[in-house]
């Protein structure tokens, strides 16, 4: 073990010192470290008033705790008896819906103001953080679950498995289960997942810019079914013809089209990780970003804005779409709905369009889910249950998810229209959620950047290069990574029967 983590940090220490902005990748939604504000004025902060904000978040979490669940999951002498550490780079909300209920349902710790201590790390050097601690015997309880570090991190032993934990044949596992088993490695369970949602896959724009560029509303293509990739590149390419205009700005353009098949470049089924990289519909999308690219659609963040997103030219009208998740607005088009006086029908969400090969059935897009990882050394497991539980209970129950709503409208400017969207691009009625392991394989192959994984597909979007070039060019590392990932998660498997 000291050996294999004693590798890990070396390329950790490397990783670090080539990590950039550019590659931000998967932003937490309340993540507040990663720098990628403009240059220019961004606007000033709308003023809200916070009186009595999470009166009704713990009304309801006091609700809760009356539910006959907890009698069944917890015996009578369960007792969490110190905070759970959570090595973390933003800040712990203490007034969230997973407190509140863990509080209403556990109370206070004899001798703790909280229930979880904060173990602080930067955005950038989170896993050196994760690996230092762990290494150094002092491993902290609980970090967050990210695909850029799995089944990485399981392989290479900073994880436990939580099969002992929790009853997944319970019902309230329902919603997740299927995903958990998708994320399940070497025949184990690493991801007690509390939530599904999708990610980095959306689309915005501004109505009346797109009302004045004389294109169809994409909302109502949307609506209407037709939302699909020549439909998105025709709008993109009337409105560039004018120089000194983008069809689209995103890190992530090129996860977001390849996902749109449904088919990763890395999957995982039954244990063990799945190349696609020689599959069609990949190849397919890459022939759209490099279209996308070749026609100067998307906005040339390397050349412009130091590979920073520009808000400031979204704003002003000369970029069309602005791709990435939710936690945008929460960040950034917040403000700008106050400071340019947005009408509130103007910032609007699309999903990234869909593939419109016919073997492609639905609307595919990028998931997210939130799920926190018992960290290997941690011996604080009622902390973790007690806490994974009270995330799982309160994000399933609706008064609590409509208290939180109230919270996002109050304080964020969000409209009933916005929010109806983001819950209607998560039905699974309407899209299916897909994940893709690419980064997932260890950062120094995986990792956003100038590594094997991103060097696949980031050339196709940003230069227009030949994905079946950069393939044969960067296979090699990623392919014998996924033999020893492959071989040891076997491994594993026969040990366990």
């Amino acid at each position: 073990m000291k050996n294999r983590l004693k590798r890990i940090f070396a390329l950790l220490i490397v990783c670090s010192m080539m990590f950039s902005v550019i590659a931000c990748g998967e932003k937490n939604p309340v993540d507040t470290q990663t720098n990628t504000t403009d240059t220019e004025d961004d606007g000033t902060a709308p003023v809200v008033d916070q009186h009595g904000e999470f009166k009704e978040v713990f009304d309801r979490a006091d609700e809760i705790a009356k539910l006959p669940v907890w009698d069944e999951v917890f015996d009578d002498d369960f007792k969490v008896t110190e905070p759970l550490k959570w090595l973390t780079w933003y800040e712990v909300d203490k007034n969230s819906p997973t407190m509140a209920t863990y509080k209403a349902v556990f109370g206070d710790i004899d001798g703790y103001e909280q229930p979880v201590e904060r173990l602080n790390c930067s955005y950038e050097n989170r896993y050196e953080s994760l690996n230092n601690l762990v290494g150094g015997g002092n491993p902290p309880d609980m970090f967050q679950f990210e695909e850029r570090f799995f089944p990485f991190g399981a392989y290479e032993g900073f994880y436990q498995p939580v099969d002992d934990i929790f009853d997944f044949d319970r019902p309230e596992w329902d919603n997740t289960r299927d995903v958990m088993e998708l994320f399940s490695w070497g025949g184990k369970n690493y991801t007690a997942i509390t939530e599904l949602t999708n990610s980095t896959a959306n689309l915005f724009y501004l109505k009346s810019v797109a009302d004045g560029a004389g294109l169809d509303d994409p909302f109502t293509v949307w609506r209407n079914g037709d939302w699909t990739w020549e439909v998105f590149e025709d709008m993109v390419t009337q409105f560039s013809q004018t120089d000194e205009k983008w069809g689209i700005i995103s890190f992530y353009i090129d996860e977001a089209a390849i996902l749109s098949t449904g088919t990763p470049i890395l999957g995982l089924k039954d244990g063990l990780l799945v190349n696609n990289m020689y599959e069609r519909p990949v190849e397919r999308a890459c022939e759209l970003l490099k279209n996308l690219a070749l026609g100067d659609f998307r906005y040339p963040y390397h050349e412009l804005s130091d590979f920073k997103m520009n808000y400031n030219a979204f704003r002003q009208g000369k970029i069309l779409f602005f791709g990435d998740g939710p936690w945008e607005y929460n960040q950034k088009f917040a403000k700008f709905a106050v400071t340019d006086n947005w009408d509130e029908d103007e910032f609007r969400i699309v999903p990234f369009p869909r593939d419109p090969d016919p073997s492609v059935d639905t609307h595919y897009m990028r998931g997210k889910q939130d799920a926190m990882m018992l960290v290997r050394g941690s011996t604080n497991k009622n902390g973790f249950k007690a806490w994974t539980y009270s995330a799982l209970i309160a994000q399933q129950d609706e008064k609590m998810r409509e208290a939180g709503r109230n919270r996002d409208k109050k304080n964020l400017g969000w409209t009933d229209d916005q929010l109806d969207v983001l819950e209607e691009l998560r039905d699974p009625e309407r899209t299916t959620l897909v994940w893709d392991f690419k980064n997932g394989i260890g950062l120094d192959i995986g990792d956003l950047g100038e590594f094997p994984v991103e060097r696949l597909t980031k050339p196709v979007i940003v230069h227009g290069e030949s994905y079946a070039e950069l393939r044969t060019s960067e296979e090699k590392p990623i392919i014998k990574r996924i033999g020893e990932i492959n071989d040891a998660a076997k491994k594993q498997m026969e040990e366990n029967g």
